[in-house]
């Protein structure tokens, strides 16, 4: 009788579903990026699996909204904000035309970065944008 027990308080532990915490820095031209976005898109997919905002470089998704293991293309954003008016303009349901991007497309809409999240591991992800 008490195998069983023991194995359910195990699996509770475990996380559930096999999400895991991601985080990291990143710098653009050797610089924290001040303000942005980093999607994971899990490989073969459209929409973005997880994300999070940076803020002077860094970055974190929680394992309750984490990623599962796996191969991801990574898209990293950086929208031109100069003002209030064009951060409004940037959200959603919002008219007008979105902010212009800072970074290279090979950062995000035709990304090269990747990453691969492990179960178990530390997901931490460091990405330097030239």
């Amino acid at each position: 009788m008490i195998l069983p027990v023991a194995a359910v308080f195990l699996a509770a532990g475990c996380g559930g579903d096999g999400r895991s915490k991601v985080h990291g820095f990143v710098k653009h031209q050797g610089k924290p990026l001040k303000a942005g976005v980093i999607s994971f898109i899990e490989e073969g997919a459209i929409a973005p699996s997880g994300g999070s905002a940076i803020i002077d470089g860094r970055y974190e998704v929680p394992a309750e909204a984490g990623l599962k293991p796996g191969k991801y293309a990574v898209a990293i954003s950086a929208p031109e904000n100069k003002s209030k008016a064009a951060a409004e303009q940037a959200m959603p349901g919002m008219s007008g035309p979105p902010p212009k991007e800072t970074l290279p497309a090979k950062y995000n809409s035709k990304t090269e970065l990747r990453a691969e999240v492990k179960a178990g591991a530390k997901n931490e992800f460091d990405f330097d944008l030239q």
